[in-house]
C-alpha cells in the first residue's frame, strides 16, 4: 500500500471518524482526505511533479500532516525540516534536498528568511498562518476543497516518500531516503506490534519532523483508523490535561517526557484512566520508574527500538516482559533479520556483543546524494546501526552502546548504556549520561553527568559509592558533573558530543 492510500482506505472506511485534533480544530478521515487532494491537485498546477522534494517547516500541527499526504499522493518527496535547527544546519540540508518547493509555518518565517540568501537552489514558498502575505502563496487557500482533483500518478511501491535527515551526531546528517513500502511496512508492525486499534487514540507529543512521531504515529494511527491529537508545543502539565481531555489511551514517549509527567503535581489529580498503552524508546528507561509508571497509571508498557534509516519500529518489547528482561529493546518486528557482527565479519555467538546488521522491509535503501556512505552503511540491504548489541538465547536485543561512545581504559571495553543503567538503580539519580574522560595513564576513564531526582543532592562520593556495588570496578564512574538536565535531540537522544566538550579537564582525583 502506498502512503496517501493508507489515508483513502481509512477514509473509506471510517469518512465521519476524527482522524486529527489540534486545540479547538477537529478532522474527520473524509475532511482530511479532502484537503489533502487539494493542495496536492494546487501543488501539482504549481508544477510540482513525480520526484521533486517538498520540504516542510512547521511545529506539530494539523497542516503539517494535510502537506506531508498531500506530497507524498503526487509521487513527490516530502523533506521534514527539523524545525530547532540554527540557520547553518538549515542551509546545508536545503541545499542537499534541493526541494522545489518550501511550505512555511507562521512560527518560523524569521527563521526561513535568515537561511533564504544562503539557499544554492531557489524554491517556490507556500506560507501557513492565519492571513496571508502579500506575493506568496497562502495555505489556507490552497487545501481548501476542490471540484476537481487531479488523479495520483502512477507511483510504485518502492519510490521514495521521504527524505529524512539524521541527527549528525557524527558529522554532517544524511538524508536517508524511506519509500513507500518503508513507510507502510512501518505502519503495519506498529498496529501488530504494539497493538494500536481503530477504537484508539494517540498523543502525539514528540516532534512530526522525527520517525516516531510521523510513522509510529501519525501514519500508523491512520493506518488503523484511530484518533492522533496533536499537541503543538511540549509542556508537561499541559500534556497531562490533553491526555486526560481527550481520554488518551495510547501514548509513545521518550523516557525524560515520563519521569517528568511524574515527577509534576497536576498528574495526581488528573483522571488517566482511558489510558491503557505506553511506549517508549530512544533511550533507556529505570526499572523502577516503570514499576511506578505501572502502578500509577495501570498500562501495559513496551519499549521499542528503532533508527531513522528502518524507518522507526525495529524491535519491541512486549509489555510482559517490561521488567523480566528490563534494559532490552525486544524482539525484531515482522520480516526484520538481525545480525550482531564483529569488525572483521565473524556473527558473533547469543549474548556475545558487536556492532547490530539490520534487514527488512523498513530499511531504507539509500542516503540521499551519499553513494558512499550508502555503500558503506546500507551494502547488499544490510544496515549497518553503528550500535553495539547482543542477542540473549531468547532472541531478546540488547544495545550496549554506540560504537563511538564505547569507553576503552586501560584496554577494557566499557559500554556507557551498562554504566547508566546501573547510575539509574539510585533513587537520588533521575537521569544519568557517561562519556569517556581523557586520562594520562588509562587513556580514558569512566565520567558521569548526573540529573538529581527532585529535592535530593547526592555528593560524588554517594553516587561512586553506589556504583561500586552493582558494577565492575574499572566500569565505575572515576568523576561525575550534577547537571539540572541533559542535553537531547528532538528524538530524545542525549547529546553525547555535547557532554564530552564539558568533561572536566586533567585527570580524576579518583580511582587512580
Amino acid at each position: 500500500m502506498l502512503v496517501h492510500e493508507i489515508l483513502e482506505a481509512s477514509a473509506v472506511r471510517l469518512p465521519d471518524k476524527i482522524a486529527l485534533i489540534e486545540n479547538e480544530n477537529e478532522l474527520t478521515f473524509a475532511q482530511a482526505l479532502s484537503r489533502v487532494e487539494a493542495f496536492s491537485t494546487r501543488l501539482a498546477e504549481r508544477g510540482v511533479t513525480k520526484g521533486d522534494r517538498v520540504a516542510l517547516l512547521f511545529p506539530n500541527c494539523i497542516e503539517f500532516c494535510i502537506a506531508y499526504f498531500a506530497v507524498v499522493r503526487l509521487g513527490a518527496i516530502a523533506v521534514p525540516l527539523n524545525n530547532r535547527l540554527a540557520t547553518k544546519e538549515f542551509t546545508y540540508i536545503i541545499n542537499d534536498a534541493g526541494p522545489s518547493t518550501l511550505v512555511v509555518g507562521y512560527q518560523f518565517w524569521e527563521t526561513y528568511l535568515s537561511f533564504r540568501e544562503h539557499l544554492t537552489h531557489p524554491s517556490q514558498v507556500i506560507y501557513a498562518g492565519d492571513a496571508p502575505l502579500e506575493g506568496i502563496d497562502f495555505l489556507k487557500d490552497l487545501i481548501s476543497p476542490v471540484a476537481n482533483t487531479l488523479p495520483a500518478p502512477q507511483i510504485l511501491p518502492d519510490d521514495p516518500a521521504c527524505i529524512m535527515y539524521t541527527s549528525g551526531t557524527t558529522g554532517l546528517p544524511k538524508g536517508a531516503v524511506m519509500s513507500h513500502r518503508n513507510v507502510f511496512t512501518n505502519a503495519r508492525n506498529c498496529g501488530a506490534h504494539l497493538n494500536y486499534r481503530e477504537d484508539d487514540k494517540t498523543l502525539i507529543v514528540v516532534p512530526l519532523f522525527h520517525v516516531t512521531g510521523l510513522n509510529s504515529q501519525l501514519v500508523a494511527f491512520i493506518y488503523v483508523g484511530g484518533t492522533s491529537v496533536i499537541m503543538r508545543d511540549y509542556n508537561t502539565a499541559r500534556m497531562i490535561d490533553l491526555l486526560a481531555k481527550h481520554k488518551v489511551t495510547v501514548t509513545f514517549k521518550v523516557p525524560t517526557m515520563y519521569t517528568l509527567m511524574l515527577a509534576n503535581p497536576s498528574l495526581e489529580n488528573s483522571d488517566l484512566s482511558a489510558l491503557r498503552l505506553a511506549a517508549y524508546g530512544g533511550a533507556p528507561m529505570a526499572p523502577e520508574i516503570i514499576k511506578t509508571l505501572q502502578q500509577q497509571l495501570d498500562v501495559n508498557f513496551y519499549n521499542a527500538y528503532g533508527l531513522t534509516e528502518t524507518s522507526s519500529l525495529t524491535t519491541v518489547l512486549p509489555c510482559c516482559d517490561a521488567l523480566r528482561k528490563a534494559g532490552a529493546v525486544g524482539l525484531p518486528v515482522s520480516g526484520i533479520r538481525l545480525r550482531v557482527m564483529t569488525d572483521d565479519g565473524r556473527e558473533v555467538t547469543p549474548d556475545e556483543i558487536g556492532e547490530l546488521w539490520i534487514k527488512g522491509p523498513n530499511v531504507v535503501g539509500a542516503y540521499w546524494n551519499k553513494p558512499q556512505a550508502t555503500a558503506e552503511g546500507l551494502g547488499d540491504g544490510w544496515l549497518k546501526t553503528g550500535d553495539f548489541a547482543r542477542i540473549d538465547d531468547e532472541g531478546f536485543v540488547f544495545i550496549a552502546d554506540r560504537k563511538k561512545d564505547m569507553i576503552n581504559r586501560g584496554g577494557e571495553n566499557v559500554y556507557s548504556i551498562e554504566v547508566e543503567a546501573a547510575l539509574l538503580t539510585n533513587s537520588m539519580v533521575l537521569e544519568a549520561a557517561v562519556v569517556p574522560r581523557p586520562h594520562t595513564i588509562f587513556g580514558e576513564t569512566v565520567h558521569a553527568f548526573v540529573v538529581p531526582a527532585q529535592h535530593v543532592q547526592p555528593t560524588e562520593e554517594e553516587i561512586i559509592t553506589h556504583c561500586e556495588k552493582l558494577i565492575a570496578d574499572y566500569k565505575v564512574p572515576s568523576s561525575v558533573t550534577l547537571v539540572t538536565e541533559l542535553p537531547r535531540n528532538p528524538g530524545g537522544k542525549v547529546l553525547k558530543n555535547k557532554l564530552r566538550g564539558t568533561v572536566p579537564p586533567g585527570n580524576a582525583l579518583r580511582r587512580e
